[in-house]
């Protein structure tokens, strides 16, 4: 009997795998290789089944997971190119791309991202008299469009006040800018594409028909409209098949709805619902941690995950003075673990609640020479070097973008003011048209301001010709030397010289993006860089550390997590705590999320003291709940009792690393056959008590990384224990005397 591709499944996964029709509900908890049976099933229906590649539709939440999903599944099968493996957002612009014109959009729109909505939404209310912010209407506008609802829908479902009335106008413009721009932001891709659905039923049933086997990855995360289009998609054929945990469902402030889960055995009938519980990634005294947190959400399925992984390493807790003290300990503790316990910097994590934290972690590291990368902070695609160069190419692909217009007319500089745009913006409103088709029509201006135009149309009519005749690299290439984008940027700071490499990186993308995408044009590139997350670019041969917000750490894995910053009113924020069950129980699951990224070693850290900026104060700080809630296992719950937190202990008690580590080695690839051995590095994390007093200004020190040094700066906070030293070899470098294994030499 020949071998099937189900075969290296285990027998919980290989249940629903095996599923040929029908709607199928897999409630998978972490790092239960949900993805690994999703991707199993499909390979099995297109090789074994026998269902056409063409009639697979597969969604997941990144272009990562999708591009690794493609992957997985043209490794098990070989044909497997014609099904659609996307992202929501990729599969709704594709699909746009195709129908505009039937909506009343152009082909070529332009997609905005959120700096883009962000600058429509401010020029919008600079004519408001309102105290009602950017971040406010962006919000209900979301919102309002998540939920597939018109101003006039909305308006409706706002309670009546001022700044409903101001929200809703501000609405009503941005649609209309929106439109008079030929572009979409991210919310309608999702709510054009239902519309185009449901107004052209003849389109829908195309789609229908061409996706019969439908397929959604972390299905806790959808949205109202994004269960609404699925839906629509699946109701002729019924195959649907949907994995996902609602304890992760981790983005109910951008619309994803955790009741989607229990929604789906609700509208999907019959349906067959599976558990996946066997986990392949932790330890079991890291599963049990998880465990005993998120049984105290109320609002869930019930799961109680286990693995046939060995106990492994204890969860380590640790309580510093300040977050300084903090960092240090997680950057020693990281550096002891590389040289003596044989990771890689790769194989490790920190993790935090907002991306604030991590200033004081990015010192450290910089201070210890351990390589880094921040994510879900300022994505690359999103400074204003890359948009300012990005908007002359979205200016060739949509002529009528005029937020791509308006950074183009400052930058480079131009000689063309404030005054000069109001005037080219009232003018394009009088003709009804966009501002490039004002500044291409010479009669459409006259006097300076005509003049002041000149060179820019001249700019644009020999940048089009070069669109037409020079593939995709080329032509970036040409754009950023004939506009003089670096030369713009200058070289007069650090921060300058940098622009400039941020530039280069990008000519870069665009190189490697036309290597893979021989036949991809310059609208399927924007349209690339517009939908990419931060973490997509992350590549697994890269050694260094990774430090990210938990929202961006789902999906991923390390073998050893750091997660930082628990306190109360940091994690779980502070609004959670006064806000619903539903906010504290979102936290919860966000926490989850945090620990089960870790397969081997977890820490757990808090600073006791944080200084209030507002104030100018140092103020003591709560430990989380979270660090209670995972010690013992609840008892029955109540709405009541998950409001209820008792610090016990932690308030008074400090939690330092033990002298002997446990590192866990893995035997073969079989990640349940582990043992474990015990190795000593009390010589970087527990030292014997050290006399502050002899590290006074001017006295030499040793330090194994930085070599000899002076003292430029003795301990002055007795608490942290904070040096400063001035080594022959780095310069100057702050230290803690707790973790810093310096030598007295003279």
């Amino acid at each position: 009997m020949a071998n099937s591709i189900l075969d290296n499944l285990n027998e919980e996964q290989k249940r629903p795998a095996q599923i040929k029709e029908g709607a199928v509900l897999v409630t998978a908890g972490a790092g239960s290789g949900k993805t690994r049976m999703l991707t199993h099933h499909i390979a099995y229906l297109i090789d074994e089944v026998g269902v056409p590649a063409y009639n697979i539709l597969a969604i997941t939440f990144t272009n990562k997971a999708a591009d690794e999903m493609k992957s997985r599944i043209e490794r098990m099968v070989d044909s497997a190119s014609d099904a659609w493996i996307c992202t929501f957002h990729a599969m709704c612009s594709k699909i746009l791309r195709r129908h505009a014109e039937e909506i009343g959009y152009d082909r070529n729109f332009t997609i905005y991202g959120d700096v883009e909505k962000d600058r429509v939404i401010k020029r919008i209310l600079e004519n408001k008299n309102t105290n009602v912010n950017v971040e406010t209407v962006g919000y209900h506008i979301s919102n309002a469009k998540n939920h597939l609802l018109t101003p006039e829908e909305y308006e409706n479902e706002m309670e009546r006040s001022y700044k409903r009335d101001v929200i809703i106008a501000c609405y009503e413009e941005y649609e209309k800018e929106l439109k008079k721009s030929n572009a979409l932001d991210f919310d309608d891709l999702l709510a054009k594409t239902y519309l185009l659905f449901v107004e052209k039923p003849e389109i829908l049933e195309l789609y229908q028909n061409r996706f019969k086997y439908i397929h959604v990855d972390e299905f806790q995360d959808t949205n109202y409209a994004q269960y609404r289009l699925i839906q629509l998609l699946a109701k002729k054929y019924n195959n649907i098949f949907v994995v996902g945990d609602e304890d992760q469902c981790i983005y109910s402030w951008r619309g994803a709805e955790s009741g989607n889960v229990l929604a789906f055995t609700r509208d999907f009938k019959p349906v067959q619902v599976f558990k996946l519980e066997q986990n392949y990634r932790s330890t079991k005294q890291i599963l049990q941690k998880a465990n005993f947190l998120i049984k105290r959400n109320l609002n869930r399925l019930d799961k109680n995950l286990w693995t046939e992984n060995s106990e492994g390493a204890r969860v380590e807790e640790f309580s510093s003075y300040n977050d300084l003290e903090e960092a240090e300990y997680v950057a020693n503790a990281i550096n002891n673990l590389v040289t003596y316990g044989n990771y890689s910097y790769k194989d490790f994590a920190v993790l935090m609640r907002v991306n604030s934290l991590s200033r004081s972690i990015e010192e450290k590291f910089i201070t210890y020479n351990i390589p880094y990368k921040v994510y879900g902070g300022h994505k690359f695609f999103e400074r204003k070097e890359i948009k300012d160069t990005v908007a002359y190419l979205r200016l060739l692909s949509n002529p009528k973008d005029d937020e791509a217009a308006l950074r183009m007319l400052v930058f480079p500089k131009k000689g063309i003011g404030d005054v000069a745009i109001n005037n080219l913006t009232e003018i394009a409103d009088i003709f009804g048209c966009s501002l490039m088709d004002v500044i291409m029509d010479p009669t459409k201006t006259q006097g300076v301001l005509a003049k002041k135009l000149e060179p820019v149309r001249e700019l644009f009519v020999d940048l089009q010709a070069k669109k037409e005749s020079l593939p995709l690299y080329e032509l970036v290439e040409y754009v950023i030397g004939r506009v003089q984008i670096k030369e713009a940027i200058g070289k007069k700071t650090e921060e300058d010289e940098n622009r400039q490499l941020n530039v280069d990186d990008f000519l870069v993308s665009v190189k490697e993006y036309s290597d893979s995408n021989t036949t991809a044009d310059l609208e399927e590139f924007l349209q690339g860089i517009t939908l990419m997350r931060d973490i997509d670019s992350m590549n697994d041969d890269d050694d260094y550390a990774t430090v990210l917000t938990v929202h961006s750490a789902k999906g991923l894995e390390f073998k050893v997590v750091f997660i930082i910053g628990l306190n109360e009113g940091l994690f779980p924020l502070a609004r959670a705590i006064n806000g619903s069950q539903n906010e504290l129980e979102e936290e919860r699951r966000l926490m989850y999320v945090a620990i089960t990224r870790a397969r081997e070693r977890l820490y757990l850290t808090r600073s006791r003291t944080r200084f209030n900026f507002e104030k100018k104060t140092i103020e003591y700080t709560a430990p989380s709940r979270f660090l209670n809630e995972i010690d013992a296992e609840p008892t029955k719950l109540t709405v009541d009792d998950i409001k209820t937190v008792d610090y016990g202990k932690r308030n008074s008690m400090d939690y330092n690393l033990a002298s002997k580590i446990n590192i866990v080695n893995v035997s073969g690839s079989n990640s349940s056959h582990r043992s474990t051995e015990s190795i000593d590095l009390s010589q970087g994390l527990n030292k014997p008590k050290i006399n502050y007093s002899d590290y006074k200004k001017g006295t030499k020190v040793h330090h194994p990384h930085f070599g000899n040094g002076v003292v430029t700066l003795g301990v002055t906070d007795f608490a942290s224990g904070f040096v400063t030293v001035n080594f022959e070899s780095v310069g100057s470098k702050t230290l803690s005397l707790k973790y810093a294994k310096l030598e007295i030499i003279g």
